[in-house]
């Protein structure tokens, strides 16, 4: 069978969400046929195996692919999709996540129509069934429903594709850009989504943007099983070293990162407040070498954000620590917590 996108999931405990995920591919208008739907689990410890099982018996199109030891991080569950896939486009797919019935319709028709490395739509935030939208375009006055651009042809071309939309999901990516420059998430380090997403970016030559058509739900959970959501020293450090190879991917690119050094910086100072004091006593000086390291303005919009990495540069370790202990007990609190990602949103 020819298929014209392969779709891939990493799966890890989704097995309540898992189903969901899986009939919002099944059900697109581009009809599931014209789909291969790559199934990856990184050794589940729930029913998530089970569920794969069941819908890889019952469609030929669903390939399952169980691996025997759990990676820790998922890049590697990605790669496996990647090499697995048969299709000429690629789309991804968090487990506990949804496309909107004609998303593939409209990507596939897009990409193929613009002949474009890779295209990216809007997206829906859906915060307890509150949907808020997400525009993918900024600093743009064009209105258009569609957007091309080159992102190395100008500094304002880098700068307004270099925003916070670097996950894999919400995108259709031509395969042969991926293939041919061997482009791969990161397998032993956090940040791979961005890692891969500009290693996509700098290699292309024009990307496409839908800025009004929202195609993806993106679920905000904090599942104990997401990774993200661990805040101990075992993620903190796999974060940090996936931003030491963002910067090193991006260093011969003329223009200035201030989009992507403001993402990795905001989410290495989160997962640093939520650490013990004795490792941030232990720690706090690493992040100091990392952004003594940025040849260019690190420039933080949260007053709070800023407030705490300013201490830090400034070596003042000991109030930093305290402003991070207030973050941390702020994010921790449930209800706090839900009332600043509307605010943000």
């Amino acid at each position: 069978m020819d298929y014209k996108i392969s779709v891939i999931i990493p799966v890890y405990n989704a097995e309540k969400t898992l189903k969901n995920a899986i009939e919002s591919v099944i059900n697109q208008s581009i009809k599931f046929e014209n789909i291969e739907l790559i199934i990856v689990n990184d050794n589940s410890t729930d029913n998530s195996k089970n569920i794969i099982n069941q819908y890889s018996k019952k469609y030929e199109n669903i390939i399952g692919i169980h691996l025997k030891e759990n990676s820790g991080f998922p890049g590697k569950p990605r790669n496996i999709g990647i090499d697995n896939a048969h299709a000429p486009y690629l789309i991804f797919l968090d487990a506990d996540d949804e496309y909107l019935p004609h998303a593939f319709e409209t990507y596939y028709n897009t990409i193929a129509k613009e002949k474009s490395d890779f295209v990216m739509a809007s997206h829906y935030w859906n915060l307890e069934n509150e949907k808020v939208k997400v525009n993918i375009v900024h600093e743009c006055e064009d209105n258009s429903d569609l957007i091309n651009i080159n992102p190395l042809l100008n500094e304002e071309n880098f700068r307004r594709t270099t925003y916070y939309h670097v996950a894999p999901w919400g995108k259709i990516f031509d395969k042969n850009l991926i293939n041919e420059n061997n482009i791969k998430f990161l397998e032993d380090a956090l940040s791979e989504d961005a890692y891969f997403y500009y290693h996509a970016l700098i290699k292309s030559k024009r990307i496409t943007l839908l800025p009004n058509d929202i195609l993806y739900i993106y679920n905000v959970s904090d599942s104990n099983e997401s990774i993200i959501h661990s805040h101990d020293l075992k993620t903190f450090n796999a974060f940090l070293k996936g931003v030491e190879e963002l910067l090193n991917l991006l260093k011969n690119v003329k223009f200035k990162k201030r989009h992507p050094i403001r993402a990795s910086i905001h989410s290495l100072i989160l997962l640093f407040s939520n650490l013990t004091l004795k490792e941030k006593r232990e720690n706090i000086h690493r992040l100091y070498e990392l952004e003594s390291s940025i040849d260019e303005e690190i420039y933080l919009p949260l007053k709070e954000v800023k407030l705490l990495n300013d201490q830090i540069l400034k070596q003042n370790y000991t109030r930093a620590i305290i402003l991070s202990e207030i973050y941390s007990f702020l994010y921790r609190n449930n209800t706090l917590r839900k009332i600043y990602r509307k605010f943000r949103s």
